[in-house]
């Protein structure tokens, strides 16, 4: 203002604003949810391409001394010839089931990975979002979204006991191991290609060694869990196991029902990471995610089920430590290299034996020591 006072205005009444009402264009202008036309089928999506993995770049050995498995644990290496996709075809509920369409939500496509880990963490971690994303999304769908089984994955924090990157099993089982940890009816482990592989088996003495020590850590696994069906993963292959022998021990009597032989796994021929699709004359291939779906399903079978006849329960007894069930095995292949003086001392000293039909050493293998011991 020209004489610098400030104006005063008429105080008005303030009203409170009118309510807000729904739109009528809210129930006249309605949209149909979008339909999910495009639909595939379990099979197809476990046989559909995976991504390819370089080879890892810094790998890292075990410290010698750290591990309470040895290469020589396994005793026997026999071939698991009928983990094949004749013997999935050979269930006509399990192929209807597979080829059933779907829409595709229901299958979801996992996100992108990273295909060029520097590390054996980033290669487990890969392998998780990509192959057990795959396999728990084909299980929910096939034994049902209420009650299915599960890949999980464990990391272990350094310095801590070592355990196994996936453990799988229902939400609703409640057994326990001996550590307390959740009792898996599936186990895996991850290993880079480079430290671990199947054709180090016709390999030198030194290779086989390797070869023999990654299936004694995996064999570890499914002794601590007891359970008879497992894996190993690496950048390049996918093998699965069965441990323990046959059910039936006609070799001795004296072998209780379900208990184990020490050291006898059974290995799938090989499956090629980047094997997909079908064969040319529209043949099944087995693929790894349908072999990791078709061990879930093995192992996803409860006492008295005869689904896969002449397929073995994931169930077996080894017991504790003072049970000493590895008293029961078989001599060990020809074909194995000798153990050395210094691998005898380094078991002793670990775990208290080295040879399985050794006394139970309470003092390594019941009490405090065992506890201070890495895996």
């Amino acid at each position: 203002m020209p004489d610098g006072q400030i104006p005063s205005y008429p105080q008005r009444r303030r009203t409170a604003s009118p309510p807000a009402n729904p739109s009528r264009l809210a129930n006249e202008i309605a949209f149909d949810p979008v339909l999910d036309l495009q639909t595939t089928t379990a099979l197809e999506y476990l046989t559909a391409p995976n991504p390819a993995s370089s080879l890892t770049m810094r790998t890292v050995d075990a410290v010698r001394g750290q591990n309470r498995h040895f290469w020589f644990d396994v005793r026997q290496v026999r071939a698991w010839s009928d983990f094949n996709v004749n013997t999935i075809s050979s269930v006509p509920e399990l192929l209807r089931l597979l080829n059933m369409d779907v829409a595709n939500r229901y299958l979801p496509v996992p996100t992108k990975v990273n295909t060029c880990p520097e590390t054996p963490a980033q290669l487990a971690d890969a392998c998780a979002k990509h192959h057990a994303v795959k396999v728990n999304a084909a299980l929910k769908l096939t034994q049902g979204n209420e009650r299915h089984m599960a890949m999980r994955t464990l990391i272990t924090a350094p310095g801590a006991r070592q355990q196994p990157e996936f453990v799988s099993n229902y939400q609703s089982d409640a057994e326990k191991t001996i550590y307390g940890d959740g009792r898996g009816r599936v186990v895996g482990v991850v290993k880079c290609y480079d430290r671990w592989n199947s054709g180090m088996r016709n390999g030198s003495p030194a290779d086989q060694v390797k070869y023999l020590q990654g299936l004694a850590h995996l064999h570890y696994f499914m002794r601590e869990h007891g359970t008879r069906y497992g894996f190993i993963m690496t950048e390049i292959e996918l093998i699965c196991v069965r441990a323990g022998g046959p059910l039936h021990h006609d070799i001795d009597p004296n072998i209780p029902d379900n208990v184990p032989l020490f050291g006898y796994l059974e290995v799938a021929a090989p499956i090629q990471i980047a094997t997909s699709g079908r064969d040319k004359d529209g043949s099944l291939k087995m693929t790894a995610g349908l072999a990791l779906w078709w061990i879930h399903m093995l192992a996803s079978r409860e006492h008295g089920d005869s689904s896969f006849a002449g397929q073995y329960h994931w169930r077996m007894d080894v017991g504790g430590a003072a049970a000493r069930t590895r008293q029961y095995h078989l001599a060990r292949d020809a074909w194995m290299p000798k153990l050395t003086g210094s691998e005898k001392r380094d078991a002793k000293r670990v775990r208290g034996w080295f040879m399985p039909d050794e006394p139970l050493c309470a003092k390594k293998e019941c009490g405090r020591g065992r506890k201070k011991a890495q895996i």
